[in-house]
């Protein structure tokens, strides 16, 4: 997981503020495991209940296991706080107790999101997969265009995509060349006379 590695040599102000993981399923759980060997102290903060009903049950007992990893059920992160672009805290909220905590944080990991929300495109043509992303790659020199013409799409909600940021950073910048392209061929394709045009 590239993101974490940079926590290994964050050095001893790292370790001491420690770090924290949004998410309740195994990516998070996985999470926790190699950070609670990097840093003094992990906080996995979980919106459910508990971690079983998302996450293996040998990532559970690995994690309840680790004793500087504390599990926040019922709660989210409320705020962050920090000055000149680094973080130094966050606010959480127990949805159990009504209690709002500050903990001191260097590094926040958001693990969440593994549902594509795209239940607003069941009507639009857009082609889905089984689970819910968005199929894309049916013209061979566009890659990122999905089954319509002209409509992208880019990121974790792509099938096949890698699930990263600098994944969906890349294919940001791809999908202008890609458009720019479609836009070129369209205004060809406008130029030309009627009878002439392709379809």
């Amino acid at each position: 997981m590239c993101p974490l590695l940079g926590v290994a040599a964050g050095g001893t102000a790292v370790r001491r503020a420690g770090s924290a993981l949004v998410g309740g399923g195994n990516s998070a759980g996985q999470a926790a495991v190699y950070l609670s060997s990097q840093v003094a102290k992990v906080r996995l903060i979980v919106r459910g209940p508990g971690l079983e009903a998302n996450m293996s049950r040998y990532l559970v007992e690995r994690i309840t296991a680790r004793p500087n990893v504390e599990i926040l059920t019922e709660t989210t992160v409320t705020a962050l706080e920090g000055q000149d672009g680094l973080l130094e805290a966050i606010r959480c909220h127990s949805h159990r107790s009504g209690e709002e905590k500050k903990f001191a944080i260097r590094h926040l990991f958001l693990f969440i999101g593994a549902d594509p929300n795209t239940e607003w495109l069941s009507r639009s043509g857009v082609m889905l997969d089984d689970k819910g992303f968005v199929r894309a790659g049916a013209n061979i020199h566009r890659p990122l265009e999905t089954n319509l013409p002209g409509v992208f799409t880019i990121g974790d909600v792509r099938s096949g995509s890698v699930k990263r940021v600098a994944a969906a950073v890349g294919e940001g910048a791809q999908v202008v060349a890609e458009l720019h392209a479609f836009l070129a061929e369209l205004g060809d394709r406008a130029r030309l006379p009627a009878n002439t045009r392709r379809h």
